[in-house]
């Protein structure tokens, strides 16, 4: 949980919570819910190929690849694996704001997550006020718009939300923190029950984005994360802030095969220490693994 939070007091004395209350931009990592619409809706398949240079413009604006790199001509998955703006940009636009809306509101944005937690509702722009260029920019995650409330805006934990029903064949679970509560002498007082919200893609779509998460961490943008001896599924994000700030985002879960943990960070102004959320979680999934015995 420490490599998770942040916390820092508020106004009234109490404790904020960054991974449920602060809203952030999710950058590359919302690209897992942009492939599952596209996937899902039969819009694209991780063979499908697209154009990615450096550039490109979509709705009469430019959107672009980090550090305007040119691709080529590649796969889905390869513009999964290497974060292309481009692809995923000309993705939203096939799949359509209202698509992909649905589908992020059904991986949970757009409510208030948990059991025995509240978090804050992650945010999705209204479709009918999406343009072109603002749809591009929200399948690559980064939120834009001057007219309405831009989108998309993610909590943490709405992202390990998202990295948890992937490994739970496309099933999105309520999160909790308390399993059960025992009286001193054992007897048991409230067990809480686990629930779903819902099957936000089909078990073969999430087969098929996980192994493109798989691909991210063994041959993409998140080797940092990589584990010896285990294979570790995942997305990598950097979102920009504003000026020169950018969150450095990872999303992800392990083992591959029969996935027991899943992970989320957040680190704020990354390019200021070096260090990318992509290494922090390969240390936290490290730990938790052997904490489970694996």
């Amino acid at each position: 949980i420490d490599a998770l939070l942040q916390s820092g007091g508020g106004e009234d004395g109490s404790m904020y919570d960054r991974a449920m209350d602060a809203l952030y931009t999710p950058g590359s990592t919302f690209k897992v819910v942009t492939l599952s619409a596209a996937l899902e809706t039969g819009t694209a398949s991780l063979t499908s190929t697209y154009q990615a240079p450096g550039s490109m413009d979509i709705g009469n604006a430019p959107v672009t690849n980090s550090a305007n790199e040119s691709y080529g001509t590649i796969s889905l998955q390869q513009a999964f694996a290497v974060s292309s703006n481009v692809v995923f940009g000309q993705v939203a636009n096939e799949v359509g704001a209202s698509s992909l809306v649905q589908f992020a509101n059904a991986f949970g944005y757009g409510q208030k997550l948990g059991q025995d937690l509240t978090t804050a509702a992650s945010i999705m722009a209204d479709p009918s006020l999406m343009t072109e260029w603002e749809t591009a920019w929200a399948g690559a995650g980064q939120p834009v718009g001057m007219d309405h409330t831009p989108g998309p805006q993610t909590t943490v934990m709405q992202n390990c939300v998202i990295a948890a029903a992937i490994a739970n064949s496309g099933v999105v679970m309520d999160p909790f923190f308390v399993s059960q509560i025992l009286a001193p002498d054992g007897t048991v007082v409230k067990t809480t029950q686990s629930r779903s919200l819902g099957q936000a893609v089909s078990s073969a779509t999430a087969d098929q984005v996980k192994q493109a998460m798989l691909a991210v961490v063994q041959s993409g943008t998140g080797t940092d994360a990589q584990i010896p001896g285990v294979k570790v599924a995942g997305k990598t994000g950097s979102a920009e802030i504003g000026g020169t700030n950018v969150n450095s985002m990872f999303v992800g879960f392990a083992p591959y095969d029969s996935p027991t943990v899943a992970i989320s960070v957040a680190l704020e102004d990354y390019d200021k220490h070096d260090v990318e959320a992509a290494k922090i979680a390969g240390i936290v999934l490290t730990a938790a693994l052997a904490a489970q015995g694996a």
